[in-house]
């Protein structure tokens, strides 16, 4: 295999390329960690640290920025790491963890929209941007769905095997991508308004991020490419 393929190359030096690539290792390899929930969740959230730096080259160019999210991720892995290796579990500190997190990745998903959006040509790290941000909405409201649990326990009916005090919470991400995609097991089910509330709208969110962002990409593919340039036919005098 050329490992300098144009199109590697590419991949490796685009700015949304090192978020995907961690994305991908936190849902499709990070479950197949072959131990116990506690080492797994464990294992889940040193990912989801992962995550967190990855996403700083993901974020917009604009220098103010940029170091506002450096020190916004800073305090994410602090705390994280805290709540992780010191087993500070206090109501209120796990409600700022999850606050902080939540926050900080509708901030990389909103910088992330801005650049897949805009108006240049479509390219592979383009499309990278667009399928990380289609992942970080599942990771967003997998936070929320955390968040709503934690406030208000029993938010959601869980089997018990799934029950967890871990903030990387298996059963959100589970629950978070199977409504994204609305597939819809019914192994987890909101049971209070709130939860029932913002469980429906992440399946409307899926369904119109996936349209608008096709419709998208293909205008801009079509506006910019080459082929689609026709000559105005001459005018007669």
């Amino acid at each position: 295999m050329n490992l300098r393929h144009p199109a590697l190359v590419a991949f490796a030096k685009g700015r949304f390329s090192a978020l995907l690539f961690t994305l991908a290792l936190l849902l499709f390899v990070g479950p197949l960690i072959p131990a116990d929930r506690a080492i797994l969740e464990k294992g889940l959230g040193i990912f989801s640290l992962v995550v967190l730096i990855a996403c700083l080259r993901a974020i917009s160019k604009s220098r103010r920025f940029f170091l506002f999210m450096v020190v916004l991720s800073l305090v994410n892995v602090g705390i994280g790491s805290a709540q992780m290796f010191t087993h500070l579990d206090s109501h209120g500190f796990t409600t700022v963890v999850l606050g902080f997190r939540l926050a900080y990745y509708l901030l990389v998903f909103l910088s992330i929209m801005g650049s897949v959006l805009d108006a240049s040509p479509v390219t592979s790290d383009k499309i990278c941007g667009a399928v990380s941000a289609y992942l970080l909405i599942g990771l967003i409201w997998a936070r929320i769905y955390v968040l709503f649990e934690h406030l208000q326990p029993g938010s959601f009916l869980l089997p018990e095997q799934l029950r967890t005090e871990s903030i990387s919470a298996i059963w959100a991400i589970y629950f978070s991508f199977t409504t994204l995609t609305t597939l819809g097991y019914g192994d987890v089910t909101p049971r209070l308004p709130g939860a029932q509330v913002y469980a429906f709208l992440e399946a409307a969110t899926g369904q119109i991020f996936l349209a608008v962002l096709v419709a998208r990409l293909v205008a801009l593919q079509i506006m910019h490419d080459p082929a689609k340039v026709r000559h105005r036919p001459r005018e007669e005098g």
